[in-house]
């Protein structure tokens, strides 16, 4: 049975989903909470709202996100100083040790779900996706 693109693309997000899940699992994290530390982690401290805006998500799952990230010594909140009403995200040294490794292993991950295709192939792939991400967050999309 062939998938169509969307179940194709679907089917692979879960399937690489599942895979992590035991990562995510040891390294005490939930769904959506990797991504947040990658986040800090690649672009230093950050708002929620920059968090959201990037992933395009609601800032009130963001907002959940971080409260359970900081109650489990992830990160540290603390009050912005160019804008009192946000707050300044940022990486304690345990969110910085298990952003690095959620990041080793997803780099672990991607080689495997690449195995036999050539360098030229992967690149063709990363390129493809890449074009897909960027028509699906143009303006007239839906």
């Amino acid at each position: 049975m062939d998938l169509s693109l969307n179940q194709l693309i679907f089917r692979v997000f879960h399937e690489k989903d599942n895979a992590l899940q035991p990562l995510r699992d040891e390294l005490g994290l939930g769904r959506g909470q990797p991504r947040i530390l990658s986040y800090l982690h690649s672009y230093g401290p950050a708002t929620q709202n920059m968090i959201a805006s990037y992933f395009r998500i609601d800032p009130a799952a963001v907002s959940r996100m971080t409260e359970s990230l900081r109650k489990n010594g992830f990160l540290t909140r603390t009050e912005n100083v160019d804008c009192r009403r946000s707050n300044r995200l940022e990486l304690t040294e345990k969110g910085r040790e298990a952003a690095i490794r959620w990041t080793e292993e997803c780099a672990k991950l991607d080689d495997q779900i690449l195995t036999g295709f050539t360098e030229e192939e992967s690149a063709v792939l990363h390129d493809l996706l890449q074009r897909l991400l960027e028509n699906l967050q143009r303006e007239d999309c839906l």
